[in-house]
């Protein structure tokens, strides 16, 4: 199946009749509603709605939901001020991630369960992440590894799961299709947000609106059959997968499943995505055959003049017997991590947190330390897959000083803030609305208190170091 050289337009108006395209070409870059997922490990969802109604906006749950599931991690902003949400001093602080509504679905239809151990194989810029670190975390016990082979969006990945202080997450940095041969069946659920040609998000911009590169929809489409085997390979027998894009045409959507179910008849199944609002899958394009009416009814679409979201394609998987591996062995696993994680050190680290911070032994503090900076994580970080090279452990919250000091990092607010009770002020809305837009505040009573946790209204908010009668900004 080829895509000739035509305008985006054109191509989409080959799945459409002639009423649903006027109404497509009616809706597809117009503005949709701004969204964001709550991180209900920093605050509950009813505080988080008291807060933002006094900030003069309101949240309303979209209209999805299953026989058993309503899908509301990911909540429609209205009446919103004029301070865009990305500046907002409860976004800067990490109690919200800013999220479009379908691409929050595939996220919510992997139902990860309580110590589920998962994969997200193409994690940047961390959206899907944060959605699955914080429903682990909300469970009592799970792990997360977020694998992202591009530096520069490995770093934003990096910077928002600090952000948001989710300590159950490791970072790696694999090409998405080597990782399953490097380990196999480890992972009890595994997402694959394939890189896509990103033809759902065209209300964004209309870059996308003039000519398609038939050429680059070829490449992308076997690479996301290479990812998605690869995620195939290193899920558990009996463990789930959700592929999804945020693009509607079939080559990267319904080819790229038909092609993996016939190339492993009987080990894996497509499963349903159980959203009653969806749109089903094509079964055909242009005369060729894409999957039969009883798979396509299985997998989700997400048309802008329907579900009035973004556009979106979730298909979801489970494994029933075991693929080829040919396993291959990254040598710096063969090596020592750096990391260090010895009795000596969680003592040390426990005893500075109670003596300068007034923080209690908490029984899921896991720390570890390397030449740069202590880490506070999980002890189910140690159960991620020996096979594969971890290049970050859960939220830096102290780095070292050259003379082995501990200076702490915004990530100690993020994860520890709540439970501090020494070296904190409490600040204004006024206040913390500086501090987010990257300014430092000026108080009454003059000092030299060091670093301070900012709290408002009992809430942690940023770090900053007192000088004199000025807090500077150590927000990030």
């Amino acid at each position: 199946m080829l895509m000739k050289k035509q305008t985006y337009l054109d191509y989409i108006s080959n799945y459409l009749d002639e009423q649903a395209f006027e109404q497509f070409k009616a809706t597809y870059q117009q503005k949709i509603s701004k969204s964001i997922k709550i991180i209900e490990k920093r605050i509950q969802k009813s505080d988080f709605f008291s807060l933002v109604k006094r900030y003069g906006r309101e949240l309303v749950a979209p209209d999805l939901r299953g026989e058993e599931q309503v899908y509301d991690d990911v909540l429609f902003v209205q009446k919103e001020d004029n301070k865009t949400l990305g500046s907002h001093l409860l976004h800067q602080s990490g109690y919200f991630y800013i999220q479009e509504v379908a691409a929050g679905l595939s996220a919510q239809i992997l139902d990860v369960k309580k110590g589920d151990i998962v994969l997200d194989l193409c994690a940047a810029p961390g959206g899907k992440s944060v959605q699955i670190a914080d429903k682990l975390s909300q469970l009592g016990g799970g792990f997360l590894l977020s694998n992202e082979p591009s530096n520069p969006r490995r770093k934003a990945l990096i910077f928002n799961l600090n952000r948001c202080g989710l300590v159950n997450t490791a970072v790696s940095a694999y090409q998405g299709q080597q990782i399953g041969e490097l380990v196999s069946e480890v992972f009890d659920k595994v997402l694959v947000d394939a890189p896509c040609s990103g033809e759902g998000m065209q209300y964004k911009s209309d870059s996308k609106t003039t000519y398609r590169d038939e050429k680059n929809a070829q490449q992308l489409s076997k690479l996301q059959i290479q990812l998605l085997i690869s995620g195939l390979k290193t899920l558990k027998v009996g463990g789930e997968l959700v592929y999804s894009t945020c693009t509607l045409n079939a080559l990267e959507n319904e080819q790229v499943i038909a092609t993996v179910l016939k190339q492993f008849p009987n080990k894996i199944e497509l499963l349903p995505v159980a959203i009653n609002q969806k749109s089903t899958g094509l079964t055909h394009y242009l005369g060729n055959e894409l999957l039969p009416e009883d798979q396509a009814q299985k997998v989700a679409r997400f048309w802008p003049h329907i579900q009035h979201t973004g556009g979106f394609f979730i298909a979801k998987f489970r494994k029933n017997s075991s693929l080829a591996t040919s396993t291959q062995i990254d040598q710096r696993t063969q090596q020592e991590t750096g990391y260090l994680s010895s009795t000596t050190l969680q003592d040390q680290i426990r005893s500075d947190l109670l003596e300068n911070r007034g923080i209690e032994k908490q029984s899921d503090f896991y720390f570890l330390s390397n030449d740069n900076a202590v880490y506070l994580t999980t002890k189910e970080a140690t159960t991620l897959p020996k096979g594969i090279f971890i290049e970050k452990f859960g939220i830096p919250i102290f780095k070292k000083g050259h003379s082995g000091e501990l200076i702490p990092q915004q990530g100690l607010v993020a994860t520890l803030g709540s439970f501090a009770q020494k070296k904190i002020i409490e600040i204004t809305d006024q206040q913390a609305q500086k501090l987010s837009d990257k300014q430092d505040i000026v108080i009454e009573n003059g000092g030299n208190g060091g670093f301070l946790i900012t709290k408002r209204e009992g809430k942690p908010f940023c770090l900053v170091k007192q000088v004199g009668n000025s807090l500077k900004n150590k927000l990030y």
